[in-house]
């Protein structure tokens, strides 16, 4: 299984420290040279990109980004490996990532199109009850519910090349069609989350203000493009909404969990 890093041609500094954190867990990987929207035509962006009408329209860096994912898309469907692993260039990685990054795939389920090894703490996920066990206390959920984050992931042959034909034209940030029920293509993909993850964002980990964090550089997000979405709701259908959910949630025998970085130290 490769692994690729989306990395700007002008973030040199920032490809050295990935492979230093490659290295130091005794893994290798590929670079793949990241779409830098802020040089992208307005026709350019037109021709990809087309807006949700009543919605906030993304940034010239969002659809940087999703072209960025979508030449590591291109990679995986080019080879033969039946996976490739997509890292963006401001991941921290666990010392245990080498149990799962490497030659050996049979880990990952039968029909698995997504498994995201990395976590945006905060916020709790809904996953299947059932989970698979993996190797040192490591286990798979299937993912029921919305998760931010594209900063790790591995994808299928297969789903890289279904991927590929639905966002020949696009119209949201490369983790909400992965990842969000709302925009429909998230609901025909099955994904699975790794607990407790094998990366994690450098402004995430690390204290603000820290000399050690990366600020994003491949895109500055939009406000939220779904304007029915529960935030923008008043607060008593906001929370009646929120309780059907969770019902919901567990009548289907779904559990809540935080996904928890692997490492209390990083590299």
């Amino acid at each position: 299984m490769r692994s690729y890093v989306i990395n700007l041609d002008r973030s040199s500094d920032r490809l050295v420290r990935m492979t230093d954190r490659f290295a130091s867990v005794g893994l290798s990987f590929e670079r793949v040279s990241a779409v830098d929207g802020r040089l992208l035509s307005p026709t350019e962006i037109s021709d990809v990109y087309k807006p949700v009408f009543g919605a906030a329209a993304m940034t010239p860096e969002e659809v940087g980004c999703f072209l960025s994912h979508r030449r590591c898309w291109e990679r995986i469907a080019s080879e033969a490996d039946p996976y490739g692993c997509v890292f963006e260039d401001d991941m921290l990685m666990s010392r245990h990532a080498d149990l799962f990054l490497g030659e050996d795939t049979t880990w990952i389920p039968a029909g698995a199109d997504i498994v995201k090894i990395e976590t945006v703490p905060g916020r709790g996920v809904w996953l299947d009850r059932a989970v698979k066990l993996l190797s040192g206390d490591f286990k798979l959920g299937l993912l029921r519910s919305f998760e931010f984050g594209s900063g790790g992931y591995i994808l299928s042959k297969s789903a890289a090349e279904r991927l590929l034909k639905i966002t020949r034209v696009f119209s949201d940030a490369v983790d909400h069609v992965k990842f969000n029920p709302a925009c429909g293509i998230a609901n025909s993909l099955k994904s699975y989350q790794m607990f407790p993850a094998l990366c994690i964002q450098t402004q995430v980990f690390y204290p603000k203000g820290s000399d050690l964090v990366d600020e994003p550089a491949l895109a500055t997000h939009s406000l939220p493009r779904f304007p029915d979405s529960l935030v923008n709701r008043p607060w008593l259908i906001r929370k009646s909404l929120q309780t059907f959910r969770r019902i919901s949630h567990k009548l289907r025998r779904h559990r809540r969990t935080v996904i928890f970085f692997a490492d209390k130290a990083a590299r």
